[in-house]
């Protein structure tokens, strides 16, 4: 499993800095959180671009994905894997079928699918109503 403890820096330098479409200020001047109105200030842009540490809230997050341009589940899990360190998937390869079932679970990146039987139990209950 790649290394993703940077999650968030590298989806950031992704779209921001020399050679990419935003600039550090481009950026600063976009991150404006559509629900709250809050900001981020171009020094935060700077040390997201640097890979510092920040504050980090659901306000902050939704300005970040504003200014990248990038749906806000993306910024939220890379985020939650930079600072949480876990990610969220779908460790058993689960078919979606007819009823295009998406498993999505929240877990160390060191453990698989092996590691988590009752997870697996769990998912695969015929019944999942009841």
């Amino acid at each position: 499993m790649p290394d993703r403890s940077n999650a968030l820096t590298r989806l950031v330098q992704e779209h921001v800095g020399a050679g990419r479409k935003l600039t550090i200020r481009d950026f600063a001047e976009a991150a404006v959180d559509p629900a709250s109105g809050t900001s981020i200030s171009k020094s935060t842009a700077g040390n997201l671009v640097k890979g510092h540490s920040i504050k980090i809230s659901k306000e902050v997050l939704g300005a970040i994905a504003a200014g990248l341009g990038v749906p806000l589940a993306q910024v939220q899990l890379a985020a939650m894997r930079q600072y949480v360190g876990v990610v969220v998937d779908d460790p058993f390869g689960t078919d979606p079928g007819d009823d295009d079932t998406v498993v999505r679970v929240a877990h160390d990146p060191e453990r698989t699918a092996e590691d988590m039987p009752a997870v697996r139990a769990f998912v695969e209950r015929p019944n999942p109503a009841e």
